[in-house]
């Protein structure tokens, strides 16, 4: 049951589809936009920031260290993990 929020995300992912994956992201040259590309489109498309609101992105970025982990990939630093965030939930949707 505590999967739910998650799989019910993954699916909202898929149904946009297009709309918020691989956008162009705003802001590309600031230190966030470049980490989020950086550490995030290894493994998965990137989405536009303006597809969650904020305090989904803070349950996706938790969630994402996880998985990089089980990938065997370092997870976000605390520096990188905030710089990340400020800008995900900057350009967020209201």
């Amino acid at each position: 049951m505590r999967w739910l929020p998650a799989k019910a995300l993954a699916v909202a992912l898929f149904v946009v589809g297009g709309v918020g994956c691989d956008a162009r992201l705003p802001e590309p040259e600031t230190r966030g936009a470049v980490l989020y590309q950086q550490r995030c489109s290894g493994c998965h498309r990137l989405y536009a920031p303006s597809l969650l609101k904020p305090e989904m992105w803070r349950v996706m970025v938790d969630r994402m260290q996880g998985e990089l982990v089980r990938r065997g990939l370092p997870p976000l630093d605390a520096k990188e993990r905030e710089t990340v965030l400020a800008y995900l939930e900057k350009h967020g949707s209201p």
